[in-house]
């Protein structure tokens, strides 16, 4: 569940791989009908770093509050194995207004061993 300000525990990634993250935007106690919102997740090493990894994010039901932020693993192949990334999930209503609704540091990115 995710309610606006919440500060998320640690998400933990593998280089190279497809990763999905579900999320139930709620009141506190209630899902928020999240029709026309849109969504912005990203990856950076550092806050104020100029480059970023970014999610897909959907709206997968919204009079539910449910949506998914997605990690192709194209995107996911460019993290650094054994380092931890800065992270954010932003909401942005019908009138452009955005609020971060999560925020935390990924547990240290785990290194693919298959690979094509």
């Amino acid at each position: 569940m995710a309610k606006p300000g919440k500060i998320c525990p640690e998400l933990s990634l593998v280089r190279g791989d497809t990763q999905n993250f579900p999320f139930t935007i709620t009141d506190g106690t209630n899902p928020i009908n999240i029709a026309g919102y849109t969504f912005a997740m990203q990856l950076r090493v550092t806050p104020d770093a100029s480059t970023s990894i970014a999610f897909t994010c959907s709206i997968t039901d919204a009079a539910a509050g449910k949506m998914t932020c997605t990690l192709s693993s194209t995107d996911a192949v460019n993290l650094v194995a054994d380092t931890s990334y800065y992270y954010d999930v932003q909401m942005i209503d019908t009138s452009s207004n955005k609020t971060t609704i999560i925020s935390g540091i990924t547990q240290p990115i785990i290194a693919d061993v298959t690979r094509p």
